[in-house]
């Protein structure tokens, strides 16, 4: 079968007609469907093979062939069966304009779900020709033929999951493509998916562990983040868990909403008290409405929907509160924006919960064709120091991305969730996440005695050296404080290999997504580093992949990070290092 991504997945533009008459055009699409599927005119006459439309939104799956014309005999330009585009369109409040992806999963089975602006902010999705063409590329084939990368891999940005089951719950600056891990999984080339292990040891919101369930691997992660250990939970135990729990919150939330809306009812709960911020997070009537659902989350005698619940509320209320990812967490005036004084917080989180209980609904589908129904734990602390509950030589392939040495502050990033959740309920639980962090932050070590590092690597120590000779009237904002970080990070580093090569079986596969740094104005080839202490641990570099050539997020850019001044123009990258055990 041809892989290329038009044969793969193609979008059709949305008519009025199609609202009308509740039917969606295939025009120009029959060769995407197998020739069995097409019957004759009258289902009496004679129906093609059975295609089965697995639909986002609705419970059930759709089967349907494709009918002849009475006439001329040839295909006609809509699926047999048309009432269930009725809920469909309904559901999803679709517009004249908007698109909708059919997405090949196997022969006979195909997947359809919105596909709003191609799932990027303020782009107007496909051209017409690009759609009468087939013309569907995604935006790692594209950035590969435009700048010529060598890489047998694409793209990382976590941007292109907008759009795709479970990954597009939690929106993740540090995360990864769901595409980025499906070509290294295939590239792999495992056995039987029953005895493969795939690890992932900064697992984020769980992209690398998802993809893995998808084809039948046992998965494994480790999240020191709370926020993200949650969303990693309900993604991959959402697998063994009946839908109608979760339905049931549904149908009673749209039955309070519009008493809770009337605002005649005051909420039980209370704002966390340990949560500051330098303006109010909330504006009052949504601070209101905010812990109106928390009352609603708290009644759930089921522990998954609680859960389930936490997470909706998670991933939806930066958005209506007055701070704002840029990428740092911010204050919406601090970026030109105006601060929200209103919003429609119970349908935002409705329409959300819907987005999930529909992804969870598909991706149980999903699993369903698979033999034996693999296992998945997700750890809740740092691998650095939990990799023990591991067992030696049992992992085949690890898929990650560690922290960035750019000082990105995950924790605080993700402050007002943890807070507002309950997932941390002190002050010191969030300093001890930040100093059990993979490389801690230069917030935590930066006043403390000079950081050398616990291995010999003379070229790195050099380049230590050179960050802490800058800007030394600033004292630990100056070089000294950024080069006891470099140090931290580059020695946990060094402890991450000794311990994975532990856990590794023989033979096993380690792709490691990470970028270049500037510090202070002084270049920092990361990727090179950490392949080069990968060697020292017993590792052999298999190649360097070239994944990106630009990152984004100016804010870091042109943080406190990099202050100082480069003698040449510095090129920010990313790069994927793929390693081997070596048998």
């Amino acid at each position: 079968m041809n892989h290329s991504a038009e044969n793969r997945k193609r979008l059709i533009s949305i008519t009025e007609g199609n609202l009308r008459n509740h039917h969606l055009y295939i025009t120009g699409h029959h060769d995407f469907f197998p020739a069995e599927c097409y019957g004759q005119s009258n289902a009496k006459k004679g129906i093609g093979h059975r295609l089965t439309l697995v639909v986002d939104g609705l419970a059930k799956p759709v089967e349907t062939d494709i009918a002849a014309g009475a006439g001329n005999g040839r295909p006609r330009n809509f699926f047999r069966k048309r009432n269930w585009l009725t809920e469909f369109f309904r559901r999803h409040r679709l517009q004249e304009g908007d698109f909708v992806a059919i997405e090949r999963l196997d022969s006979f089975t195909y997947r359809v779900y919105p596909f709003k602006n191609g799932g990027r902010k303020g782009n107007a999705g496909p051209s017409a020709k690009q759609v009468e063409q087939g013309e569907l590329f995604s935006n790692a084939a594209r950035s590969l033929v435009e700048e010529n990368v060598p890489s047998a891999f694409g793209d990382t940005a976590f941007t292109k999951n907008r759009q795709e089951p479970l990954h597009r719950w939690v929106p993740w600056i540090a995360g990864f493509s769901a595409t980025f891990v499906q070509e290294v999984l295939e590239a792999a080339g495992l056995g039987n998916p029953a005895d493969v292990t795939v690890l992932d040891p900064f697992a984020g919101v769980g992209t690398t562990l998802v993809e893995g369930l998808k084809r039948g691997f046992n998965v494994v992660g480790f999240e020191i983040n709370p926020y993200a250990a949650l969303a990693c939970e309900v993604k991959v135990s959402c697998v063994r868990q009946k839908l109608k729990p979760l339905g049931d919150a549904l149908a009673s939330l749209e039955d309070i909403v519009g008493q809770l809306s009337r605002g005649n009812v005051e909420p039980k709960s209370r704002p966390p008290d340990r949560f500051k911020s330098r303006i109010p997070f909330f504006s009052p009537p949504i601070q209101r409405d905010v812990l109106l659902l928390q009352d609603f989350i708290g009644a759930q005698k089921d522990p998954f929907v609680r859960k389930t619940l936490k997470l909706t509320l998670g991933a939806v209320m930066v958005t209506f509160s007055n701070y704002s990812y840029e990428p740092s967490l911010g204050t919406r005036s601090a970026a030109g924006k105006s601060l929200i004084e209103s919003a429609d917080v119970f349908h935002i989180f409705r329409d959300k919960l819907c987005e999930i209980e529909a992804d969870i609904s598909f991706f149980q589908q999903q699993l369903k064709r698979l033999k034996c129904k693999p296992r998945a734990a997700v750890y809740q602390q740092s691998y650095l120091q939990g990799a023990e509950v591991l067992a030696p030589g049992t992992v085949e392939v690890l898929v990650t991305s560690p922290p960035y040495l750019n000082n990105y502050h995950y924790v605080r990033n993700t402050r007002p969730q943890l807070h507002w959740l309950g997932l941390v309920d002190h002050n010191g639980g969030l300093k001890k996440l930040e100093q059990e962090n993979f490389g801690q932050f230069w917030q935590t070590v930066r006043s403390g005695p000079p950081v050398k590092l616990a291995f010999s690597f003379p070229e790195l120590e050099r380049v230590l050296d050179a960050i802490r000779e800058r800007n030394p009237e600033r004292g630990v904002y100056g070089g000294s404080g950024w080069a006891n970080y470099a140090a931290t990070y580059f020695n946990d580093c060094a402890r991450f290999f000794e311990v994975t090569r532990r856990v590794m079986k023989p033979g096993g596969l380690a792709v490691i997504v990470i970028g270049n740094n500037i510090v202070q104005g002084v270049h920092i080839e990361t990727d090179r580093f950490l392949a080069q202490i990968a060697e020292v641990h017993g590792f052999r570099l298999e190649r360097m992949h070239p994944v990106r050539s630009k990152r984004t997020g100016s804010s870091i850019v042109n943080s406190s990070v990099r202050a100082g001044v480069t003698k040449t123009p510095i090129q920010l990258y990313e790069t994927a290092v793929e390693l081997r055990l070596p048998k």
